[in-house]
């Protein structure tokens, strides 16, 4: 017991800073056309990211006119302006005030008698093609990099899928346990994607770190004769089902791509499948290493340390997030 004990300590600790969880989303800008070459232009950086770094967002050939204004919401940092531009835009610029606060950017451009494009790109291109034949060609690769990054930045679904890993304990547990958290989630993702089902978003995240102050409760009183424990899976595909509308949060924001839209949501759920895959890979593996290289005294403490060093980082997020709500 003691190696997943130690190891739970650590991921504790680590998660302890980045307090804010699973809020860094990417830029996201939108600009539509409307008319006698006159476009609209808003975008957005996170509420984690302070506002003094929302960037500067230019087209070749555009300028701005005198309506721009800044605000701030429960949904981020804005900035809108207009833009007069002698043609349609074909590539706009990113410019942060210092450096760019490792953000993706989701770009959905609304051209003038023409179909919408969403064009996703890393954090490091600070320019960015919004040609209908470049856009299309990497919406799928741009959706899958940025579910890979989300779930890899998503502290709070990690720390979950720790947990679930400490409890489920086994490898063929494990298995079963992380399928049915993925089925789940992947259901509601698909489902809030498709805006078949719509929930608060703020609340369905209070949940989720819910969900992580109920796996620590069950860590802190340590194995026994309950659902939790004989059948992980069980509570893995619950909570999961919530975690998936989490992970619709980004998507939602900004909308998938009207051409390809059915590739895009796969390749951003297999990114975060991904990213997942690899997470519990690196677990397991420093289990294993612990198991056999680890101390073999068992110590008592431990797992109440570990627990209660989870349950009261998810207790600040549930907090955090219902007073965000309210």
């Amino acid at each position: 017991m003691s190696w997943r004990l130690v190891l739970l300590c650590l991921l504790a600790l680590c998660w302890a800073v980045p307090a804010q969880a699973d809020d860094n989303r990417p830029l996201s800008v939108q600009i539509e056309a409307l008319g006698e070459g006159v476009y609209a232009a808003r975008w957005k950086i996170p509420t984690n990211v302070a506002a003094r770094h929302v960037p500067q967002v230019a087209a070749d050939g555009c300028e701005a006119t005198g309506h721009a204004r800044n605000w701030s919401d429960p949904l981020g940092h804005w900035r809108d302006e207009r833009w007069q531009c002698a043609a349609s835009p074909a590539e706009i610029a990113i410019t942060y005030p210092a450096a760019n606060p490792a953000l993706a950017t989701i770009v959905r451009f609304n051209p003038e008698g023409e179909p919408v494009r969403t064009v996703v790109a890393p954090a490091e291109r600070e320019r960015i093609s919004l040609a209908g034949a470049e856009a299309s060609a990497t919406d799928w690769q741009g959706f899958l990099v940025l579910g890979l990054e989300h779930i890899w930045i998503g502290f709070d679904h990690l720390l979950f899928v720790a947990g679930l890993i400490f409890i489920a304990g086994t490898w063929q547990r494990v298995l079963v346990t992380i399928t049915g958290f993925t089925v789940a989630h992947s259901i509601t993702l698909a489902l809030s994607a498709l805006d078949i089902v719509r929930l608060p978003i703020a609340a369905i995240e209070a949940v989720i770190a819910l969900s992580i102050v109920f796996l620590a409760v069950e860590i802190v009183k340590g194995p026994r004769d309950t659902l939790t424990w004989r059948r992980p899976v069980v509570v893995a595909a619950a909570f999961g089902l919530l975690h998936g509308f989490g992970f619709a949060a980004v998507l939602r924001e900004i909308g998938l791509p009207d051409e390809g839209f059915v590739a895009a949501l796969l390749a951003f759920n297999v990114g975060i499948e991904i990213g997942q895959v690899l997470f519990a890979a690196v677990v397991l593996g420093a289990l294993q290493l612990l198991h056999r290289f680890g101390p073999a005294a068992a110590q008592g403490s431990a797992p109440r340390f570990a627990g209660y060093a989870v349950g009261t980082l998810a207790s600040f997020w549930m907090i955090e997030r219902l007073a965000g709500a309210l």
